[in-house]
């Protein structure tokens, strides 16, 4: 999408793009394009995401202060991968490929952050992944652009670290005070419906959040 648009001009300048590489060093706009939100659509080779009902209480312990599993590939998942895999740290648990016998939905749901590094892409499926599963996402990217920013105050349920803090994200995510991360996760908690995809649509899921976007770049508003 990103490249096709940049190769027409009149469409680049002229349309609502609506993009999941929100990166705005690709020529992504906040002004005018929209960032789409990554989600593994459910089929028949995938588990379906955990239903609120399913989810661990609030109260719930997370023994694991910060989870990443996942494909090293961009410029970012290598650092993050040479600095805190194999540490043997348990508060700190980062794999390329999950060890046998570890739930990938399961440990999101006992973590209290989840690393969502940028890959080829600057957006990653992690991001909503966490956010399902009671997650607080910690955003370690250049140049992206978070879905629904005209509306949704990502530093109300998310972290960014800088590329520069990943030899310190522990420190960086344990100074962050007890109440501060229980304000953080009930706010993951009030925007998760903002992330779901129903079928048919419901009052302000993603289907709806995307059009709500698109409808404030035709009319050219900008809030906040």
């Amino acid at each position: 999408g990103p490249h096709v648009t940049r190769a027409h001009p009149l469409l680049y300048n002229s349309s609502i793009r609506v993009l999941c590489n929100a990166n705005t060093s690709e020529g992504f706009d906040p002004r005018k394009d929209v960032s789409l939100p990554e989600i593994n659509v459910r089929t028949g080779r995938h588990s379906p995401k955990p239903h609120a009902s399913s989810l661990p209480e609030s109260s719930a312990p997370r023994p694991v202060l910060a989870f990443f599993a996942g494909g090293v590939h961009g410029p970012i998942r290598p650092l993050l991968l040479h600095h805190w895999q194999n540490r043997g740290d348990p508060e700190v648990r980062v794999y390329e490929y999950l060890p046998y016998g570890l739930d990938y939905q399961q440990m999101m749901q006992r973590s209290k952050f989840c690393l969502c590094p940028s890959g080829y892409e600057v957006a990653s499926p992690r991001v909503v992944e966490a956010i399902h599963a009671g997650c607080v996402p910690v955003l370690v990217s250049d140049h992206y652009v978070p879905p629904f920013s005209d509306v949704l105050r990502w530093e109300a349920f998310s972290v960014r670290v800088e590329v520069a803090q990943i030899p310190d994200v522990k420190t960086v995510l344990r100074s962050i005070p007890e109440d501060e991360y229980r304000r953080l996760r009930d706010g993951v908690r009030a925007v998760r419906r903002h992330f779901a995809l129903n079928q048919p649509a419901k009052r302000l899921d993603v289907f709806h959040m995307v059009l709500h976007s698109v409808w404030l770049r035709r009319l050219n508003i900008r809030l906040g």
